[in-house]
């Protein structure tokens, strides 16, 4: 008997976290050691100061970035985009009364030291991700059921690996958007960063690494002694790299899958469910889970969202604009009745359309960890695909750590 869609994503999820365990459980994780007054690695400043290319301004580009300018190197980042962060990206419009809504990462929970130790070294606000006094609507056993706040966090743990549950309480997103995280880091980097500057090829010889870029359409060339990619490997098959790349890494960079991730966010005005005692919290039978993202936001306005991971995700993706609104409005009002009569405006996050991602997450699995992870030459690599926290700002920060120690140390 075939699997259906949902138990198809569930097996996928599962299998993702099964492969981070494993990972982990082989040794492979980084160990957290100091570096000086801020995060993890012992990391002494280097005698030489080398000038640094860094591909990308996602988190895993920026801390790597920041702790390289703190070490003494001179540090350029190139961004394609016109702002900072990857997928740590919050929506702000079309929204109405300054309300937002995370299009990326927003959950932290307690024990990722590395995330946690960078937004109060940045007094980055934190407050928590779930709210505690109102109920959870639960349709994945069959039949509607209103639960806690830990009956929601139950149905991820069961659905997509323990890590997504336990206590509501261990988790906790920033306060006015995660965007605000990678802002902290751009504060501390403006003058380094370069936006709307693609990287298309990435050379290097004995002496040097190069990164040529767009600037107005037009190629720029930089030199550096060294280069790091912090790209997903989705876009970086893109850029053309150096013909001395081991075969092997080339393949890897080519082949490796990024998992589909879709969002649909419907505004409303007014928080109508929040007078029936419900949250705006939910989890339904095809594993889709529902986000009021304003329950913390002030005004009458109020946003509900569904996150659809892979089996729902490219269902939507397929859709367009307009269907994927108006057919998440028909599935939410009937969890939440009387949204259709308050429904202000909608739109949409599709992380395969997203051109500088081409997805939300992956990761290289334990047997190609190493080889994907090693230097080639001058060019260094860095991102949450890297690590064992991939899918997380984590992991990010943990591979960007990683090759700051590597570049460090290089010769």
């Amino acid at each position: 008997m075939s699997k259906s869609k949902t138990e198809k994503m569930r097996d996928l999820n599962r299998r993702q976290f099964l492969q981070r365990s494993a990972l982990a459980a082989a040794g492979v994780a980084i160990v957290p050691r100091r570096l000086p007054g801020n995060a993890f690695f012992y990391v002494q400043g280097s005698a030489s100061p080398k000038r640094v290319v860094i591909c990308g301004a996602g988190l895993a580009g920026m801390v790597a970035g920041y702790e390289l300018s703190q070490l003494g190197h001179n540090v350029t980042i190139l961004e394609a985009r016109m702002r900072p962060g990857g997928r740590a990206h919050t929506l702000r419009e079309p929204f109405s009364d300054g309300l937002y809504a995370e299009a990326g990462a927003a959950r932290i929970p307690d024990n990722h030291d590395l995330t946690l130790k960078y937004i109060k070294l940045f007094d980055v606000p934190l407050e928590p991700m779930y709210p505690t006094r109102s109920q959870a609507v639960r349709l994945d056993g069959g039949q509607r059921r209103l639960v806690g706040p830990e009956g929601f966090t139950e149905a991820l743990g069961q659905n997509f690996g323990s890590e997504l549950g336990g206590n509501p309480t261990r988790w906790s997103k920033i306060k006015g958007g995660t965007d605000l995280f990678p802002k902290a880091f751009a504060e501390r980097l403006a003058d380094k960063i370069h936006y709307s500057a693609p990287v298309v090829r990435i050379e290097q010889d004995a002496n040097s690494a190069r990164a040529v870029f767009l600037h107005g359409g037009s190629p720029q060339t930089i030199s550096a002694d060294h280069v790091l990619c912090a790209l997903p490997f989705s876009t970086l098959r893109r850029v053309e790299l150096p013909t001395n790349f081991s075969a092997r890494k080339r393949d890897i960079i080519q082949k490796l899958q990024y998992d589909s991730v879709s969002r649909v966010y419907l505004q409303a005005k007014t928080r109508f469910w929040e007078e029936k005692g419900l949250s705006g919290f939910a989890f339904t039978n095809e594993a889709v889970e529902i986000w009021q993202p304003t329950w913390s936001q002030p005004g009458p306005r109020g946003i509900l969202m569904t996150y659809a991971r892979p089996g729902e995700a490219e269902r939507i993706a397929s859709l367009k604009e307009s269907e994927r609104i108006s057919s998440t409005l028909t599935q939410l009002d009937g969890i939440f009745p009387g949204l259709r009569e308050n429904f202000e405006g909608g739109t949409s996050k599709v992380w395969m359309e997203d051109e500088w991602s081409r997805g939300a997450w992956s990761f290289v699995g334990p047997r190609d960890f190493v080889t994907a992870s090693q230097a080639e030459g001058r060019i260094h690599f860095a991102g949450e695909h890297l690590s064992p926290f991939f899918s997380w700002m984590q992991g990010a920060l943990q591979s960007g750590l990683h090759a700051v120690k590597e570049i460090n140390e290089a010769a």
